[in-house]
């Protein structure tokens, strides 16, 4: 992830505020979707993805991230849950190789399946389990998700390599621009970026930072700390928020205006564009925090999936 638009208008929708741009993309959506289909649906995603995080504390930012990248190429749709039979669908574009989660989202399926046949989209399913990311991340925060994303049909990795944010940007206006394209703001950019305050990359995402100390949008003693954990090697792990790998808070921003961010994207924000809203949410109250997250990503959330179809009962397949 691995994240100046004028809006006249601001509505409610689903319980959410999304802004005009999103509306067109929002109303089919609406929150308890599955309440008279599927009432089980939300529950049984929350608890595979509360045992996703009893076995491994990194599968929140895993399945957050899962769901940004799902989103930004076709709309939510699911499309990036898809397999191609000649590997040239959305999880097998460069940027998409090292997504994980895909299990998860299969578990909850398999369940829901059993309860309600192509009932609940895989859309929503992955919606559903980034919210609940968060909710274990943070130890209880809840946000409403609205549902009703039908699934894709299309899955392509020329369109991920074309649309997603790349993490090798310092120009905040350019990284802002993928976003503009999907109706979010300049602030979405901000807010969205913080979900980096979870999970790790590996060294070799941005080793070429380390290859001179003429990078000024990193701390010197914080270069040689990277350099340290990396010890040359490609595959080894570092935290993207240093110090705080597991813990859904405000320290993410605390790094970005340290200059201690190992994504270029991430160091892109401590610019004059958005260091006060930067500066702003690391002085938040967490709940002040996790309240604007919620909102963008219910904006994000409404973007409409270019080719709908019907909802899949395998995820990995548009055919059963």
């Amino acid at each position: 992830m691995a994240m100046g638009v004028m809006l006249v208008a601001v509505v409610v929708v689903a319980g959410l505020l999304l802004h005009a741009a999103t509306v067109a993309e929002a109303q089919t959506l609406r929150v308890g979707y599955y309440d008279q289909t599927c009432n089980r649906a939300e529950s049984i995603v929350f608890e595979e993805v509360q045992k996703a995080w009893n076995a491994d504390r990194s599968m929140p930012a895993a399945l957050l991230r899962l769901h940004f990248h799902d989103c930004f190429v076709n709309g939510c749709d699911g499309s990036v849950l898809l397999e191609s039979g000649d590997n040239q669908a959305e999880k097998n574009a460069p940027p998409n190789q090292s997504l994980r989660g895909f299990e998860v989202i299969d578990r909850a399926k398999a369940r829901i399946e059993a309860v309600g046949k192509e009932t609940v989209s895989c859309a929503d399913i992955l919606a559903y389990a980034a919210r609940d990311s968060v909710r274990v991340a943070t130890g209880g925060y809840e946000y409403k998700v609205p549902g009703g994303r039908p699934d894709g049909t299309v899955s392509r990795a020329s369109m991920a390599n074309s649309d997603l944010p790349p993490h090798k940007q310092r120009n905040v206006e350019l990284l802002a621009q993928y976003f503009y394209r999907k109706g979010l703001s300049m602030d979405d950019v901000v807010v969205l970026s913080g979900a980096h305050t979870l999970g790790v990359t590996r060294c070799g995402t941005f080793d070429y930072r380390l290859m001179s100390d003429q990078d000024k949008g990193m701390n010197a003693t914080f270069r040689n700390e990277l350099r340290r954990q990396c010890g040359y090697d490609a595959n080894r792990v570092v935290s993207l928020d240093a110090g705080s790998p597991y813990g859904f808070d405000t320290s993410y921003y605390a790094n970005v205006l340290a200059n201690r961010t190992v994504l270029e994207s991430d160091a892109a924000l401590n610019s004059p564009r958005t260091v006060a809203r930067v500066r702003e949410l690391r002085a938040a109250a967490p709940s002040a925090f996790f309240g604007s997250f919620a909102v963008a990503m219910g904006r994000m959330g409404a973007i409409r999936g270019a080719n709908p179809g019907k909802v899949r009962a395998n995820c990995r397949r548009v055919r059963t």
